[in-house]
């Protein structure tokens, strides 16, 4: 397992292939990060939402789908795991598996189990994406509906971010700036591009407090 961090695994094909058919229970489709600059796949809606969320907060340099295979014994008996993900991040690498809480069985424990170990080998941190606040992801996906805005023909961004300085509230700045509708989907945008915080704890909507970035993370 040391030696896994020597492999080129970033230049590496996914080890299992995402399929389509018409019958199939799941959503896999491709997720383009702009952390990336490019897509990447996923197998399910709640795939898609974990690569959304490293590509606000996750400071990613690469992600890669599907990284590698492990092979374990538990119980006598020979097993396999597939985690979903190796994010590698300015902070560190993290590698990834997918659940949402109540399908997690106890084969899936102990295929996590694995991975943590492997993690653990190789230097990595290593988590498992299970449940979300839904409130949050909304505030989220609203964020990302802007993500690549990245005209101003009104000038808009240098107001907002100077009517924020202190702290304003969301639908108050976007009143501020004479231009409502034009000034919300910008506020996205810097909120998005981490040019000024919101917290993320409570729903986004207008009574949010907005701040530059830097105040938001004192």
């Amino acid at each position: 397992m040391h030696d896994l961090v020597q492999e080129p695994v970033l230049t590496s094909d996914p080890m299992r292939h995402f399929t389509w058919r018409r019958d199939q229970r799941h959503r896999p489709g491709l997720q383009f990060l702009t952390s990336t600059g490019r897509h990447h796949g996923a197998e399910s809606l709640e795939e898609s939402r974990v690569l959304l969320a490293l590509d606000f907060a996750g400071d990613v340099v690469d992600v890669v789908s599907q990284p590698l295979k492990i092979s374990f014994a538990t119980c006598g008996k020979g097993r396999s795991h597939t985690p979903d993900y190796l994010a590698v991040t300015r902070g560190g690498v993290w590698l990834i598996d997918v659940r949402p809480e109540p399908l997690i069985k106890e084969a899936d424990r102990e295929s996590f189990a694995a991975a943590a170990e492997v993690a653990v080998a190789c230097g990595w941190r290593y988590a498992v994406a299970a449940r979300w606040r839904e409130h949050a992801f909304a505030g989220l996906d609203a964020m990302a509906s802007r993500r690549r805005l990245r005209s101003d023909p009104l000038g808009l961004r240098p107001v907002l971010l100077a009517e924020a300085a202190g702290g304003r509230r969301f639908g108050e700045l976007a009143v501020a700036t004479g231009c409502e509708p034009v000034a919300r989907a910008q506020l996205l945008h810097l909120l998005w591009s981490r040019q000024l915080g919101v917290d993320l704890a409570c729903p986004l909507g207008d009574r949010s407090l907005v701040m530059p970035a830097g105040e938001a993370g004192r």
